[in-house]
């Protein structure tokens, strides 16, 4: 191992307990939002909901990929950096199979996560910000958390 790398299963666990974290947080916030009937938020104070839950998702892809033989330094190239989609993708092409309803949840939450719309503009800007529903959030977040767990041996 190089000097300044850090060992990419001690590196996946670092992740996973920041995503785990992110995604606790997220539940307090969930646990006081106004929901409509459909279960999405009725108020804007579900953006830092949105943020937590797209962080913690970035983090769950990553420290499932890095189970999986992918390097920190692989991690850091542009194609991999914030883009929910690319590490999906990244995982799918080593065998993983993920649900479509997680794949629909990771597809509409990536514009706004690799953009940091939920950081800084999404009040300002145009762009329709996806708010899925907060239990197929959960829902999700559960799938990719469980990803993290397998060994580099399995799938």
């Amino acid at each position: 191992m190089s000097e300044g790398t850090i060992d990419s299963i001690a590196l996946a666990a670092t992740y996973r307990l920041m995503a785990v974290n992110f995604w606790e947080s997220a539940k307090k916030l969930d646990a006081t939002l106004e929901k409509r009937k459909n279960g999405t938020p009725a108020k804007l104070m579900a953006i830092p909901f949105y943020f937590l839950v797209s962080h913690a998702a970035e983090l769950f892809l990553k420290s499932a990929l890095l189970k999986r033989g992918f390097t920190e330094n692989e991690l850091k190239k542009y194609d991999y950096r914030h883009d929910l989609n690319m590490l999906l993708k990244a995982l799918q092409e080593k065998g993983v199979t993920v649900t479509p309803g997680t794949v629909d949840v990771i597809n509409g939450l990536h514009t706004s996560h690799k953009n940091h719309a939920l950081r800084y503009d999404v009040l300002v800007r145009s762009r329709k910000t996806y708010w899925p529903p907060t239990d197929l959030v959960h829902q999700t977040l559960d799938e990719l958390l469980l990803l993290t767990k397998l060994s580099t041996q399995g799938k």
